[in-house]
């Protein structure tokens, strides 16, 4: 079949002579003989094989003639200068109108612009199909005829060549593609075939035909390769494959290594380009999780991952209970049947842990409770249930990190907490309507301020948290809302409290980190009817932390220990820390014990107290007290009036920058560099690659990518944002807590490096220095000897070179010799930059010498390693990842002494 073109001729278009005459447009029956030709030939495809020239082999003509070479020329020039304008689109109308075949010719238009592979909004790719698109519309009755099922089937095959989702999604929509489902569904299995799964993905959505496609063809692939957000569109438009892949993902889970499973099926599956620093326990987890949440799926789908949180809490309370000691008897016994459950392998686990934490008589009282056999019983507990009488102290074992010096068993100083200073009788326990009338009635006269905490169960499981307990403290009492027993039985009720106290700006609230429970209030009572603006919240939290850039501003008591605690600023303030033994507790099990009410009184009442004496402090200091609450309380920044601009003068950006407020750091105590993780916007990937030297887990942002992805990374990875950008600053730093986000001042790359690692209080070594690839960000390394290497480099004669001189002279970077001349590489001295370094090394032995791989499939850069170096280094460091090569240098002590002076300890 042939499309249609044209031959300028004197007088206007006409029609070349082994063209079809548009004035004779195929009859239905040439149509349908055609169609069902095609539909045929496609219905052949084979599932399994299918030949890739079948999606590169096209009939249209896609060079342009020399007549339109001179109309596309003059359309380029009039963009130029009048973009999209009248006369501008009056012009490529005109165009259209005058093609025997617009289709063709627009079609050919488009495939000559320049950015036509990477059409981005408003480029003139764009502007040709939207204009197309209007015109073909208005159009369509006379030009239908022209775009045949051939044409389509081209257009296909030409958007393979670029990679614009809007481009692709307007030609599909223009050239009616998806008319053609039957059609193209074997060409998209052939560009799975060919281990283009994004790709596959996005036209399967294009097309509506993800039911046809099962989660193995590409969803599985993309998980593999870390591309999730295209698993996540995908899913949201095809909800029978949501729970299939959580099910493949949990049995996934339940292997003793997901990395090895994972790298099994990708060799069984062949898919390529595998992350497999993502395979780990944590982060799959993680994934599972969300996709459970996201897409509203029960949980009894994921019993791998049900086992997994609940061995993770079962460890976790013990830690409460046998390290920190900081577990009451009833939440202790409330909280493990929560996490063991019915499941028999935790019950015989919850024993042994127990006794070898030392505590034998709690570890039979658990054996007896859950009736576990006696031959699973450790020797300890066996012993004390047939002599239990006997010599408690040689029962015992002592802790795997502790050493017994004597018998002798010295009893730790009991600790003194903090205790209520109101009577018992001025704690009331509102569970019921009556009492919350009253509670309305009487509770708030003569009321200014109040603290306000929060009370639920602790969820190890999947099920959301829901709201048991709401405190409310004035100075003379606190009122104990039962969440569990009122509910929303008592609407007119909850719209009263929330009308008098939560959405009066005349009542100071307090809260210690108070965003939490609003979320949970907001949550559980609707009817509360809560601002979509907190009005008159305070969190004494962030007032804490606010204060640290004061010291003059002293706090009463001085505490050596405890983090950004509730517990830690009472220590501050009263002397004395609070006791959370009744923290994890079931709040929703009735009735409650007089432990927990007392407990959850005391964490409301004490707000009140401590905002008393941090007032005191501020005062006493001439500290701003009251406007520093004011602008915490607004929950924004304090609004700057606008200044009417002088005509002729632009505002300065430059200046506003530098007067942003940046909050405290997150950090209270030193951080190792191994353990920082950011993410580095498109403007700071120079900076992203120098923290990668100092040891730091830098995700660095491509050019092309949003600013958005930040948020992604830093909410699924727990990382920290960089950017330089004043506008991106303001926007980034709201989808994350404060301090998560940090706006770099300077220009040079040396002084950001100072200005992350004083912010973040990041403590680096010299053996974090060049313990990541700069290139790819891994720190897995291969250590090759010279003689591996020299038959590396013999392999590699033969293949096509890995490593360009772009390579060497811009990457090769990291403890080799980059910079130095031969006599210095010969001085480098023995491999102290390779001694003791934060890094998985492995051994060459999994090295395929013949592809020239690392194991990962990585392709081995030997080419970039000059020749005079083969011969002078006994080891080379070999990335995992990318195939990087690094060898010791005299680079290493270079960069201590230069740019990292005064930053490696």
């Amino acid at each position: 079949m042939y499309h249609q073109g044209r031959v300028r001729r004197r007088g206007g278009w006409h029609q070349s002579r082994n063209m079809r005459s548009e004035h004779t447009p195929p009859t239905s029956i040439q149509q349908k003989s055609e169609n069902d030709m095609l539909l045929q030939a496609n219905e052949n495809i084979s599932a399994e094989w299918h030949d890739p020239r079948c999606c590169e082999a096209i009939s249209v003509k896609l060079p342009l003639d020399e007549d339109s070479l001179f109309f596309f020329a003059e359309l380029k020039r009039l963009w130029i200068m009048l973009k999209k304008s009248p006369p501008v689109i009056s012009k490529l109308h005109n165009y259209y109108a005058a093609s025997p075949n617009p289709y063709v010719d627009a079609l050919c238009l488009l495939y000559n612009c320049q950015d036509f592979h990477n059409a981005k909004p408003k480029t003139l790719p764009m502007f040709i199909i939207e204009e197309f698109k209007s015109w073909s519309t208005i159009n369509n009755n006379r030009i239908s005829h022209l775009l045949t099922i051939e044409l389509k089937i081209d257009v296909f095959k030409i958007l393979l060549r670029q990679g614009s989702p809007a481009l692709t999604k307007l030609m599909v929509d223009v050239y009616r593609l998806v008319e053609e489902q039957d059609v193209f569904f074997n060409f998209i299995r052939c560009v799975n075939a060919r281990k283009k799964y994004k790709e596959a993905c996005q036209y399967a959505m294009l097309f509506g035909v993800q039911d046809r496609f099962s989660v193995e063809e590409f969803l599985i692939p993309l998980v593999l390769q870390d591309k999730l957000f295209m698993v996540d569109d995908f899913l949201r438009c095809s909800p029978r494959h949501q729970a299939e892949l959580v099910i493949w993902l949990d049995e996934m889970l339940g292997n003793n290594s997901i990395r090895d499973a994972a790298a099994d099926y990708a060799i069984k599956h062949g898919i390529p380009e595998v992350k497999y620093d993502k395979m780990h326990s944590k982060p799959w987890k993680k994934m599972i999780a969300r996709l459970l949440k996201m897409f509203k799926l029960s949980f009894d789908l994921t019993p791998n991952l049900n086992k997994k949180r609940n061995e993770g809490a079962l460890n976790f309370l013990l830690h409460k209970r046998f390290v920190e000691n900081s577990f009451g008897n009833e939440s202790w016994k409330e909280m493990v049947q929560e996490a063991v459950g019915d499941e028999e392998v935790l019950k015989k686990e919850l024993v042994h842990q127990v006794a070898h934490y030392g505590d034998p008589e709690e570890a039979l009282w658990w054996a007896l409770f859950y009736n576990v056999d006696k031959k699973d019983w450790p020797y300890t507990v066996k012993m004390l249930e047939e002599n239990p009488d006997g010599n408690r102290a040689q029962q015992k074992i002592n802790s795997p990190d502790e050493e017994s010096w004597d018998n002798e068993l010295v009893a730790p100083e009991p600790i003194e907490y903090h205790s209520m200073p109101l009577p018992v009788d001025a704690i009331l326990l509102i569970d019921s309507p009556i009492k919350f009338e009253d509670f309305l009635d009487t509770g708030f006269q003569d009321v200014d301020m109040i603290g306000i905490d929060c009370e639920w169960k602790p969820s190890f499981g999947g099920n959301a948290n829901e709201l048991a307990l709401m405190q409310i403290a004035t100075r003379k009492n606190v009122f104990v809302l039962d969440i569990v027993n009122l509910g929303n039985k008592v609407p007119h009720l909850w719209q009263e409290l929330g009308k008098f106290i939560f959405n009066n700006c005349d009542i100071l609230k307090l809260g210690f980190s108070i965003t939490g429970d609003i979320h949970m209030i907001r949550q559980a009572l609707p009817d509360l009817n809560l601002l979509p603006k907190q009005v008159g919240f305070l969190d004494l939290c962030s007032l804490w932390k606010h204060l640290e850039k004061f010291p003059k501003v002293k706090l009463p008591y001085e505490v050596q220990t405890g983090g950004p605690s509730l517990s830690t600023l009472v220590h501050h303030c009263l002397g004395r820390p609070l006791n959370k033994s009744e923290q994890f507790s079931n709040w929703e099990k009735r009735p409650l014990r007089d432990t927990q009410i007392a407990y959850a009184a005391l964490d409301a009442y004490c707000l009140v107290q401590v905002y008393d004496v941090i007032r005191r402090c501020c005062d006493e200091a001439g500290f701003p007290f009251e406007e520093t609450c004011y602008h915490l309380l607004t929950n924004e920044k304090t609004a700057k009036k606008k200044h009417k601009k002088p005509q002729g003068h632009r505002k300065k950006p430059v200046a506003a920058e530098k007067d942003i407020p940046q909050p405290a750091s997150p950090h209270s105590d030193p951080v190792s560099a191994d353990k920082l993780k950011v993410v580095c916007d498109t403007m700071l990937q120079g900076l992203g690659k120098k923290l990668r030297s100092c040891g730091i887990d830098s995700v660095i942002l491509e050019t092309n990518q949003d600013h958005m992805v930040c948020v992604k990374y830093a909410q699924d990875e727990r990382r920290y944002i960089l950017t330089k950008g004043y506008e991106t600053y303001k926007m980034l730093q709201g989808y994350v807590p404060l301090g998560h986000c940090l706006k770099i001042k300077s220009d040079d790359v040396d002084e950001q490096i100072k200005e992350v690692i004083s912010y973040y209080k990041v403590n680096v070594t010299k053996e974090d220095v060049f313990s990541r690839c700069q290139a790819c960000n891994g720190n897995n390394f291969v250590k090759i000897s010279q003689s591996t290497m020299n038959t590396l480099a013999k392999s590699a004669e033969n293949r096509e070179s890995s490593a360009s001189n772009y390579f060497y002279e811009d990457e090769a970077t990291g403890f080799s010799s980059e910079g130095d001349d031969e006599d210095d590489c010969a001085e480098a001295g023995p491999p102290i930059a390779s001694r003791n370094r934060k890094w998985d090394l492995y051994p060459d032995e999994k090295v395929d010498v013949g592809l020239c791989q690392t194991r990962l499939g990585a392709n081995i850069q030997v080419k970039a390693i000059p020749k005079a170096l083969m011969t002078q280094h006994d080891f080379f460091y070999v990335c995992e990842e990318c195939g990087k090569v690094y060898w010791d240098g005299s680079h290493f002590g270079k960069v201590i002494a230069g740019r990292l002076q005064g930053i490696v300890q």
